[in-house]
């Protein structure tokens, strides 16, 4: 269980806390990061389902926001293959008209600007 610990911890739980949330002892949580003992099967669907990540993340096998563009929508896959031709500064500036455009606030956005 590469990331539990980190996945936890960005979560601001102790072990107690997530072992609580699993409905398992404390020393189970403890023995997952540790790898001394493997989950089962449904005990990794539900920490998956919990931190909303993948199972393979979980293990260490994968990062953690990969985006199957199987599942996007022909705009959406031409979106995300120009959004990574940008550079800092460019993503900051569409992040800026994006949040602009959708009235949600995002604080390191810088201005939008005509080009």
């Amino acid at each position: 269980m590469e990331n539990l610990r980190k996945l936890r911890e960005e979560f601001g739980l102790t072990q107690k806390e997530l072992a609580e949330k699993m409905n398992v002892a404390k020393a189970t949580i403890y023995f997952y990061e540790q790898n001394k003992v493997s989950p089962s099967t449904e005990m990794l669907i539900k920490l998956a389902d919990y931190f909303n990540c993948s199972i393979d993340y979980l293990l260490g096998h994968q990062t953690k926001n990969l985006i199957y563009t199987e599942t996007l929508t022909p705009i959406q896959q031409k979106l995300m293959e120009l959004i990574k031709k940008l550079n800092d500064e460019q993503g900051l500036f569409l992040i800026g008209y994006l949040s602009d455009m959708l009235k949600i606030p995002y604080e390191n956005a810088k201005p939008v600007r005509p080009y």
